[in-house]
């Protein structure tokens, strides 16, 4: 079949004519449609796509990427794959844009489907993972699926998975049907997103995890032995083991995520302008039982360092432009157009009273 197909593509194996002009793209359409059409997950990556539909179809990636004509180097644009992919598959291009987050070419949209879904960006904070394992068997799919995800999805609820942090394969997937709390801390995830914005939460998360992970390596006491019996119970795939860094995500995730809600919120910021300390935020840690009895011990505790070098970014944005805030705080999914007249809620900065964000 591989050779039947080599040989129908013919002239389209040649990805760029000899005398196409230097630095410029060149594609040559493929000939024919594949054999075989796979659909898209949803939300999968580019990469991720090809990757399954080239065996699928008796080639390797590479052979399939030379048919579709395209040059894959580093500037590439994803969108070049769209009307190539649409005709070797038979797929409408509007499906494939429902279905692949990289070819969506704008960050706000008013179409069905696209509002709310994750932007495809290269930036150190743009997440992909591996799809929920259970997921991909239910769509039929006996691969391995690549997702673009964003920040707050830890958990399938449907399956009862761990899907986040430390799970870089699907067999790294942890099951935590015995841990309902970290379950029900997604449902409060999605809550704290809807109440402060996904912009300041999907900022807020990760730091509330490294905070409370670094401080409870250094103040958590475990007399009962709770870590110690989630990492005999907390298995991955096939009684895969889990690292002890995942396993104290999972096993904190309600902590954490109360924390993120603390730290997304804009009310600490206002109280520490207003009593030039972070008192509230401290007896607030204890008081919501993310750490009972925390007081830190020095400028070098992971908390202070954080308020340290956000009021840092409040002042540096003040100094040098309002308009860095949406680079330093970006949109992690795309994002509805705003109605004609429409009130837009934004945040109050804490170093400029009364400017909005």
């Amino acid at each position: 079949m591989r050779a039947a197909i080599l040989i129908a593509a013919g002239s389209a194996l040649v990805p760029a004519l000899p005398s196409a002009r230097p630095g410029c793209r060149v594609m040559t359409m493929p000939a024919r449609r594949l054999p075989r059409a796979l659909p898209p997950f949803h939300d999968e990556t580019v990469d991720s796509y090809v990757t399954r539909l080239a065996p699928a179809n008796a080639l390797t990636a590479s052979e399939l990427v030379a048919y579709l004509g395209v040059r894959p180097r580093k500037k590439t644009p994803r969108t070049d794959f769209l009307t190539p992919l649409s005709v070797v598959t038979g797929l409408p291009a509007d499906t494939l844009r429902l279905a692949l987050p990289e070819f969506m070419t704008d960050h706000v949209s008013d179409e069905p489907g696209h509002i709310g879904r994750p932007l495809a960006l290269d930036k150190p904070r743009t997440l992909k993972r591996p799809a929920c394992r259970r997921c991909v068997r239910a769509a039929g799919i006996d691969e391995a699926v690549t997702c673009w995800t964003t920040h707050d999805r830890n958990v399938c609820r449907r399956h009862r998975l761990w899907i986040g942090g430390g799970c870089n394969q699907p067999e790294d997937q942890i099951d935590i049907s015995m841990l309902p709390s970290t379950v029900s801390a997604d449902r409060h995830h999605r809550n704290l997103i809807t109440r402060h914005g996904r912009r300041w939460v999907s900022d807020a998360f990760p730091d509330a995890r490294d905070i409370f992970l670094g401080l409870i390596r250094d103040q958590y006491a475990d007399p009962f032995g709770l870590v110690a019996a989630a990492l005999e119970q907390l298995r991955g795939q096939d009684n895969r083991p889990v690292e002890v860094e995942t396993a104290l995500m999972v096993l904190f995730h309600p902590q954490i995520v109360t924390l993120t809600g603390l730290l997304a919120c804009p009310t600490w910021e206002q109280r520490a302008m207003q009593s030039g300390d972070i008192d509230w935020l401290i007896r607030e840690i204890t008081m919501r039982d993310v750490l009972i009895g925390y007081v830190p011990h020095d400028k070098t505790d992971p908390l202070i360092d954080w308020v340290t070098k956000r009021f840092a970014t409040h002042k540096f944005v003040a100094r040098h432009g309002w308009h860095l805030y949406k680079i330093l705080f970006p949109e992690e999914t795309v994002q509805p157009l705003p109605a004609p007249g429409a009130r837009v809620h934004r945040r109050t900065s804490p170093i400029r009273f009364g400017y909005v964000y």
